[in-house]
């Protein structure tokens, strides 16, 4: 029997002050491959614009959410695969329309979140991208593990909505992860201007060789055609100058800490590593 499969509408929930008719059909034109693209605004905060892709998932009005014996079947045999499938297609997708739109001049479009209502919106999952607007396809299993705390009573009754990680701790994580980016940026700064250094301290030392020895300097044209060379293998190697190179995040987002909401208002951190609550 042939496999049921799920289907995406997504919904790309944008802040108010990005909207603009050459957007919308950019993104008609770059997310058509992907699926039905929906654009909705929101009124814009105090901060930076927020954006969240949602992911709103039909089953043909089969139930995958509780446990049982027909959901499980195909929570594991056909969900979390096609989950994993729509995040690296729909990530790679905001990685591409970013590229393209850096290219044209045009307004870039990030995104914070991608939220996912399962079984019509019974639970909601946010997921918080990278800093490149990415997410990999692995955070698939991270519905699962979901899924199964909940289905074991783990989260407690009466759950609406986890945000993995929690907000507070992605911003921990941001600050050292961009810190940590930052270094690495310049510690490659100085070791290319210390390799440009001992070339031209080669350089200069076979000259003064050749002068001393009244000789021409071969060597000389050749070290220098050897500078432009490696410049152009750094520069190749940076990514900077190669049309089709993607975003790459900052740093790996950590998922561990859950912020769990509830119907009643309410919220605790679950720390999915230990199965528990830290609060």
């Amino acid at each position: 029997m042939a496999q049921p499969r799920p289907s995406l509408t997504l919904i790309l929930d944008i802040d108010e002050r990005l909207d603009s008719e050459e957007l919308r059909l950019e993104i008609s034109r770059c997310y058509a491959h992907v699926g039905s693209a929906l654009v909705r605004t929101h009124p814009a905060s105090e901060g930076a614009p927020e954006n969240i892709a949602r992911f709103l998932v039909k089953m043909g009005g089969r139930p995958y959410l509780h446990a049982g014996d027909e959901a499980d079947r195909l929570w594991n045999d056909v969900l979390e695969r096609w989950f994993a499938n729509e995040f690296h297609k729909v990530g790679n997708n905001m990685l591409v329309f970013n590229r393209r739109q850096r290219d044209l001049h045009a307004t870039e479009l990030f995104f914070d979140w991608i939220e996912i209502e399962l079984q019509d919106g019974e639970l909601v999952a946010g997921l918080h991208l990278d800093t490149a607007s990415g997410i990999d396809p692995a955070c698939a299993a991270l519905l699962s593990a979901l899924r199964d705390a909940r289905n074991a009573g783990t989260l407690g009754e009466g759950v609406r909505r986890v945000l993995m990680p929690t907000p507070a701790a992605y911003e921990e994580q941001q600050v050292a992860g961009q810190a940590a980016a930052a270094a690495r940026v310049e510690a490659a700064e100085a070791a290319r201007a210390q390799q440009a250094a001992e070339r031209q301290a080669a350089r200069e030392a076979a000259a003064a060789e050749a002068e001393r020895l009244f000789l021409g300097s071969p060597e000389l044209e050749g070290e220098e055609d050897g500078e432009d060379v490696d410049a152009g293998t750094a520069a190749g190697e940076d990514g900077a100058d190669d049309p089709f190179a993607l975003d790459e995040p900052a740093f790996a987002v950590d998922y561990r800490l859950w912020l769990v909401e509830y119907d009643d208002g309410s919220a605790r951190v679950f720390d999915s590593a230990r199965a528990a609550f830290v609060d």
